[in-house]
């Protein structure tokens, strides 16, 4: 193997003035380790890799932002995943650390609403107590059957479907969701089957929304025609309490455990199991519609 000395003289260069060129090369890379930032890993340029895509990408941010869209990050990769297709870049892969150094590279930045925790009542362990012994009252007084015990639960939803009622008994079963539009009128489009629709100026479950519930789907769940007995908890909103209200359960042999006000969130399974998931899908379904929609 020659040696630096006889390639030096092979290329016209004295072995010293390598040393040097070495030296002053690690010289270089001292000053810029120590320039560099604790967190960084590498040299990287920062020169965009499919820049084309980042420009299409970035202008597709804010246009939606200009037009009052909100925008998740989920939304921005399928977007690039997108436009990487119709530029034919094969080697994009979407990832979510793409995504970060996106957004870092051209100062975008999410902004996330925080959570207001529900206030608990003052003697809240005393009524989550009797609301548990009165549940247990009720099974071993009308010995229900387990699949005539239901939860419902309304869903606030930001989209087009501003609420969404669904019901899922204890057995599992899920019970066709009611559908309230934020409106004075049906709409004229074609329902898909299985849903029922309601409206209400403000988006809310009023006296007539909870009998089309009642008869159109609480009363359509397996065992209802027999009229077999059934336990239905639901929370304390004003229209599940009123008398015609009261009357219609009364009608179908149904049994109501209402929820302490300030506690469906330690007792309301649908709120403490469900409705996360469930809001998280149609956010996802949400992402998909608006990136087809652009």
């Amino acid at each position: 193997m020659p040696s630096n000395m006889e390639i030096g003289l092979q290329q016209g260069i004295l072995e010293s003035h390598q040393q040097n060129a070495q030296y002053e090369s690690g010289e270089k890379m001292e000053e810029k380790l120590k320039t560099l930032s604790k967190t960084k890993c590498n040299f990287r340029s920062g020169i965009a890799k499919w820049p084309k895509l980042e420009e299409q990408v970035k202008e597709f941010v804010l246009n939606h932002r200009k037009a009052g869209i909100a925008l998740s990050t989920k939304m921005i990769i399928i977007q690039a995943v997108k436009i990487s297709k119709e530029l034919q870049i094969h080697d994009f892969k979407g990832t979510a650390s793409w995504c970060q150094r996106f957004m870092k590279k051209h100062e975008l930045r999410m902004r996330t609403r925080t959570r207001i925790a529900q206030h608990m009542p003052d003697d809240y362990e005393e009524k989550i107590i009797n609301f548990h012994k009165f549940i247990i009252k009720q099974m071993k007084r009308q010995n229900f059957e387990i699949g005539q015990i239901g939860n419902m639960d309304e869903v606030p939803l930001t989209f087009d479907v501003p609420s969404n009622k669904t019901v899922e008994a204890r057995d599992g079963n899920k019970l066709p969701p009611l559908v309230i539009f934020k409106r004075k009128t049906l709409p004229k489009k074609k329902i898909p089957s299985g849903i029922q629709v309601h409206v209400h100026p403000k988006g809310w479950m009023d006296e007539q929304g909870m009998k089309l519930w009642i008869r159109n789907v609480w009363e359509k769940r397996p065992g209802a025609l027999l009229k077999k007995p059934s336990l239905l908890v639901l929370d304390s909103f004003r229209s599940h309490l009123t008398e015609p209200t009261k009357r219609e359960f009364q009608m179908c042999k149904t049994e109501i455990a209402v929820i302490p006000g300030g506690l469906t969130s330690q007792l309301q399974p649908l709120d403490v199991c469900i409705n996360k998931p469930f809001k998280a899908l149609m956010h996802e379904e949400w992402n998909k519609y608006m990136c087809d929609k652009n």
